[in-house]
């Protein structure tokens, strides 16, 4: 199973120009019959003049070694579906090199330029110029109970999903130094935010040159400085990133709870004035400078590698219990597609055991996408995946996001060197979201 990189790039990559176009299956069956889902009627792969249907499919690369590339391992899959169906699926793989730039634009131009089946990394922009269909009426009830991360997609303002979790993991979860918290005489992980307070103190009098726990505040942007230091806390707190009418939601309880605890480290010396700077913190956990540390469970590799006696949990229990945020890429429906049922049935194949099992042993590794896939990742983060899936959160797009957080973090920094107080970063916050973003 290869793991080149961590999804969480993701979240930061705007991803572009065409790495390469695929190719129509040869092996086409033109005369087998076709397969229809449990919300359709008559043959799915039929077009409307007798011939084959056809759609087209964009992926971005993910073959990042030496092994088989994913315009072949693709085509050998879909030959299968064509048959089956009695379509064709022509492919083409995009390079990450502003990749939401290039499918926005693409679909923008419609049918017979654009895809009818596309892989996702931002949804805000195409969901609000309704580029993408709804999926709810291909959804069954053997869907919702295989699907792992099904409710985890993006939906729109009637609150229709229309995305389907394809790369989902990589969550933020608490590693531990356990030979910093061994010698602090801290024998016992903490399980709420109180508990881990009371850690971080018990390490700082033990080692006062040592970072108890480090956060990224100083991060070349506001979407990394959040992503470990403020969101894991905002789930915990029961925050909502958007309100029921798909409004951002961050002018809230759980957003004053989480920025009154960050402020508490700071004014009790957790942490010091660095922090407002602090942009490699993953460094500092590398080289024994710091003792805790939030980040993606991609980064565990490195840790043992580095010979670090680490340890993690999935997060903290805050006042609404445990939880954390993750990644989530996913596919969707161009709603210009004519053949739509098809294409749901193309995105249930695509994220099906027969193909994901394939696809994280020979193109990109990452957790089982439903209950019948094998699970393959190492433990503790297995266990995670299949007793917690539901305790992680996405961080859904929304209008001005990267702006938004640019703008967030600036506050937060204000916070953490005295001239704001909680309060005053999300009412300045919200001020420029609403004054400069939205209005």
């Amino acid at each position: 199973m290869k793991k080149v990189l961590a999804l969480a790039l993701a979240l930061i990559l705007c991803v572009g120009m065409f790495a390469g176009c695929g190719q129509k299956s040869e092996s086409q069956n033109t005369e087998g019959g076709a397969q229809t889902s449990d919300t359709q009627t008559g043959d799915a792969g039929s077009g409307t003049s007798g011939d084959p249907a056809e759609l087209t499919l964009w992926l971005p690369i993910y073959q990042f070694g030496d092994g088989i590339s994913d315009e072949d391992f693709w085509n050998e899959k879909l030959d299968a579906f064509e048959a089956e169906n009695n379509c064709v699926i022509n492919l083409e793989i995009l390079s990450w090199s502003d990749y939401a730039t290039v499918i926005y634009t693409g679909m923008l131009s419609g049918a017979g330029e654009g895809p009818d089946v596309v892989y996702v990394t931002e949804t805000y922009d195409l969901i609000n110029a309704g580029l993408l269909a709804p999926l709810d009426e291909y959804i069954t009830q053997e869907d919702q109970e295989k699907y792992v991360f099904l409710d985890q997609g993006a939906y729109n303002a009637e609150g229709q999903l229309c995305t389907w979790p394809m790369m989902a993991g990589n969550p933020c979860v608490v590693f531990y130094n356990m030979d910093m918290l061994e010698a602090a005489g801290i024998t016992e992980l903490p399980t709420t935010w109180d508990e881990f307070y009371d850690v971080c103190v018990a390490l700082k009098e033990a080692n006062p040159d040592v970072w108890p726990f480090i956060q990224s505040w100083g991060a070349t942007n506001g979407v990394s400085a959040m992503l470990a230091s403020f969101w894991p806390f905002f789930f915990q707190a029961g925050g909502t990133v958007l309100d029921d009418q798909g409004n951002l939601n961050l002018d809230s309880e759980a957003t004053l709870e989480v920025l009154n605890f960050i402020n508490k480290l700071k004014v009790d010396g957790i942490f010091d004035d660095s922090i407002v700077t602090m942009d490699d913190p993953n460094g500092k956990f590398v080289n024994g400078e710091a003792a805790i540390i939030i980040n993606g469970t991609g980064n565990a590799a490195t840790y043992t590698e580095q010979g670090i006696n680490w340890q993690c949990s999935l997060g903290l229990e805050g006042s609404s219990g445990l939880a954390t945020n993750f990644s989530v890429d996913s596919l969707a429906v161009a709603s210009y597609c004519e053949e739509k049922a098809l294409a749901a049935d193309l995105i249930k194949y695509i994220t099906s055991a027969e193909c994901m099992d394939d696809y994280h042993e020979q193109i990109y590794g990452m957790p089982s996408l439903t209950t019948d896939a094998t699970y393959t990742e190492s433990e503790p983060f297995q266990s995670m995946y299949t007793d917690d899936a539901d305790k992680m959160h996405v961080v859904p797009s929304f209008e001005g996001s990267a702006s938004f957080m640019d703008q967030f973090q600036q506050n937060v920094q204000g916070m953490l060197m005295g001239q704001l107080t909680p309060e005053q970063v999300i009412e300045q916050t919200m001020t420029y979201y609403n004054e400069q973003i939205v209005s």
